[in-house]
């Protein structure tokens, strides 16, 4: 059928008007120049030619011819190879595979007509996609699938691209619509699915296996989570997720494993209840490391009968634990007998909670009864003779429960614990634990302390007649009346750790506030809240080796803060205890550094002696072939970055291979990235910093590679995402299809005619060619040469 279409550039009255014009100017003659009849004739000729040219730009006709041609049709089959296809649970209790190829194999005649009438083009798919070769309607597809993993849209479209000059009438997918892949290959199905709805192309899915649930038996652990770095002498928390498909309601054993010298032992065990539905259950395990180092961690479900794979039944990550861990035992005191707690408490413990190398266990001494006994949180006191030796910790007669590094005594009466506990709490501050004591009504003096075991570690004296009893009016002479501004004594105080409140000097100290915040000479501490009262401590109080550390702005400028050492303890006295004013007025970050920091230097965690080396994981573990990055520095003793450092980079494959790596240094700081982790296994990441040829130190971090098999570990079939897929492509023709319904397809497709036919629409347009142009421009030059050769211009 042949068609005459026109495209005029403008409406057609317009472009009939102006020829209509240009064909009276020719009608017009020169005045100064007569001309003969041919003469005249010729110029009006090419002008008329000339317009009926410009005519036909205008209206830009074009031929159309539409015709239908018989196309040979290509049907496009994707076989999935992976090793979740081995799963013995599809027809018969047979492999996906044996399904795969039994009813392939049933279907042969059909496939075999099919290929005489048109292609038939296989595929077997993984990670990549190989061409299977069809012979007399069989497929020569492998006796086994070992695929690693599963890229059903790479899949589609990599048979898209190789069918690109076929007309393809069909696909057909045979899988168990699990797509388990990483990068590059992880193009997700539903845009490959798009593609086929763009060209009309119908895709039927047969789904082989079955999907999890009590349909299938299995468990496995997922979602690891625990801190990559922790301290020693801490409860470590390690969290994952059970997943228990055909065991409700049953309970399962699940252990902590930890890296010891003789191998993986096991810490903590745990006999979980599944629930009635089998699902996912939340577990948490919990040990506490004693030792500084590296280890590996697992957890560990114990394998039950009937279960198809057990690779996944365990899950395995590293912690680095670190030295400096601090246990802190915070022991408050009610306001009255058998009452609560004030306010300081909940914001100090808040504020040191922040902190992961501080842990905090708080108890209430609310004197009803009286004297209670903590020996078995502080230890037993012991003879003089041995309380220089202590209980080493790490050693097989170590306590189950670390002793505290840090007691905090906030507004505990002396009567509140008995005499072995205070006895047990004086005799480890001689050993090196460290004590605050807080204001209160029941603190120092007014508690009941002169004469007491705890009066001789305390870096002040307490004089005589200061004991304040339960329900007294509290007394001007022991208590300072508020407000009080704490100031810090020049010049030890502005330079001691404890009062250093800005990071570096000028640093945010309201939530948020610019550095400003700061006094105008960088001192932060005019700008804080003052405190509601204060114990009365007195200069003349001071122990010989005591330090004023800050002072009240009172006229007499009475001692706020004060420190001492008894024999290896360092003691804190501080006569406030109403910081919590501070966070209230919006000065957090200061209030939680000035709490940090007294525990640190309590428990001596105030300073570095050496630098370090550091190497920094975005993950403890990696995937089979994925790119591992980590970032890398060194550090001076005071913690600034070591400039003109050469870092050397070493992975140690779990062969014992050694691999360089290259770092890179950005704005950032020094980074790598590994990208030879193709095996399962323990990877070792070996980093050497140097400094003008002098070494600066070493620091190693491990990492694993799983071995597990993805396909394996959730072989549990997909059928939805195949069914989401077919029914994209439904207006085509598309379905989702039992697998047993492959043969009957088959030979429908047989019983349909062998060829497609396809409309082939031609057109042709001369106004837009060459030639054309060619004319056009002859024809005007002609004109002009004539009308110059005549004497008209």
């Amino acid at each position: 059928m042949i068609e005459l279409h026109f495209q005029p550039v403008v409406s057609l009255t317009v472009a009939i008007g102006a020829a209509a014009i240009l064909l009276a100017l020719l009608l017009v003659r020169p005045r100064h120049v007569r001309l003969n009849r041919r003469q005249a004739a010729t110029l009006i000729g090419l002008r008329f030619v000339v317009v009926l040219l410009l005519l036909f730009a205008l209206l830009r006709p074009s031929l159309v011819t539409t015709k239908v041609e018989p196309v040979r049709a290509s049907l496009v089959m994707l076989v999935d190879h992976s090793r979740s296809m081995q799963v013995a649970d599809s027809l018969g209790d047979k492999s996906r595979w044996e399904a795969v190829r039994l009813l392939l194999d049933a279907a042969a005649d059909d496939l075999a007509k099919l290929a005489s009438k048109g292609d038939v083009t296989a595929y077997q798919f993984s990670e990549d996609s190989t061409p299977v070769e069809v012979s007399s309607g069989r497929l020569a597809l492998d006796s086994s699938p070992n695929g690693e993993s599963t890229a059903i849209g790479a899949a589609l479209g990599d048979a898209l691209d190789r069918e690109v000059n076929k007309r393809v009438s069909a696909v057909l997918l045979l899988s168990d619509g699990a797509q388990r892949t990483a990068p590059p290959r992880e193009t997700p199905p539903h845009v490959a699915a798009r593609r086929l709805v763009a060209e009309n192309i119908p895709l039927y899915t047969f789904t082989f296996g079955k999907s999890g649930g009590s349909e299938r038996a299995d468990l496995s652990l997922s979602d690891l989570l625990t801190n990559e770095s922790v301290f020693s002498e801490t409860p470590t928390d390690v969290r994952a997720l059970l997943s228990a498909e055909g065991y409700a309601s049953q309970r399962v054993k699940v252990q902590l494993l930890w890296e010891t010298p003789r191998g993986m032992e096991a810490v903590d065990t745990q006999q979980v209840e599944t629930g009635s539905q089998g699902g996912a259950t939340p577990i948490a395990l919990r040990y506490t490391p004693r030792e500084p180092g590296e280890y590996k961690v697992t957890v560990r479900v114990e394998p039950r009968a009937g279960e198809l794979i057990t690779t996944n039944n365990e899950a395995s990550t590293f912690v680095r634990v670190r030295p400096g861990g601090i246990n802190v035992l915070y022991l408050v005191g009610a306001q009255r007998v058998g009452g609560g707690a004030g306010p300081e408490q909940r914001f100090v413990r808040a504020a040191l909670a922040r902190s992961p190398d501080i842990v905090v266990t708080r108890r209430l001494i609310n004197y009803d009864p009286m004297g209670v006994d903590i020996t078995e949180l502080v230890g037993s006191p012991t003879p003089l003779a041995n309380a220089a030796s202590g209980i080493p910790r790490g050693t097989p007669n170590a306590r189950a429960n670390p002793l505290p590094d840090v007691v905090v005594l906030d507004n505990v009466d002396s009567q509140g614990l008995n005499a072995a506990s205070w006895q047990a709490i004086a005799q480890r501050v001689e050993r090196g634990m460290g004590l605050i004591m807080t204001g209160g009504y029941h603190s120092f003096g007014p508690g009941g302390f002169r004469g007491s075991q705890l009066a001789n570690v305390l870096p002040v004296e307490i004089g005589p007649a200061q004991r304040q009893a339960f329900g007294e009016t509290p007394r001007h002479d022991v208590q300072l009346a508020g407000p009080l501004r704490i100031r810090p004594t020049a010049p030890l105080g502005l330079k001691h750790p404890i009062m250093q409140l800005s990071a570096t000097g000028s640093g945010n100290l309201r939530n948020p506030t610019p550095a400003h915040a700061e006094g105008s000479d960088g001192n932060p501490w005019p700008r804080l809240p003052p405190l509601d009262g204060a114990n009365r401590i007195e200069r003349t109080d001071l122990k010989p080796n005591a330090q004023v550390l800050a002072e009240a702005d009172d006229p007499q400028r009475h001692p706020l803060l004060v420190v001492g050492q008894a024999g290896e303890g360092r003691v804190l006295a501080f006569a406030g205890d109403s910081t919590w004013r501070w966070v209230m007025a919006g000065f957090g970050e200061a209030h939680r550094r000035f709490w940090r920091q007294g525990i640190l230097w309590l428990a001596k965690k105030d300073e570095r002696t050496e630098g370090k080396v550091w190497i920094e994981l975005a993950s403890r573990r990696a995937a089979r072939g994925a790119r591992v990055d980590f970032k890398l520095g060194a550090e001076t003793p005071q913690g600034q970055p070591a400039e003109g450092t050469e870092f050397t980079v070493n992975v140690l494959t779990p062969e014992g291979k050694s691999e360089p790596v290259q770092p890179t240094k950005s704005s950032e700081g020094w980074t790598a990235a590994y990208r030879g982790a193709t095996k399962p296994g323990d990877y070792r990441i070996v980093v050497t910093a140097k400094s003008n040829g002098t070494e600066l130190g070493k620091a190693e971090a491990r990492f694993l590679v799983p071995n597990q098999d993805v396909e394996l570990d959730r072989p549990a079939a997909e059928p939805t995402l195949m069914a989401q897929l077919a029914a994209m492509t439904q207006p085509a023709g598309g379905a989702a299809l039992a697998a047993e319904e492959l043969p009957d397809l088959l030979k429908r497709l047989a019983a349909q005619p062998p060829d497609v036919k396809q409309e082939v629409v031609a057109k042709i347009t001369y106004w837009d060619t060459w030639p054309f142009f060619l004319t056009f421009v002859g024809l005007l030059a002609a004109e002009w040469f004539l009308r110059k050769r005549w004497g008209l211009v």
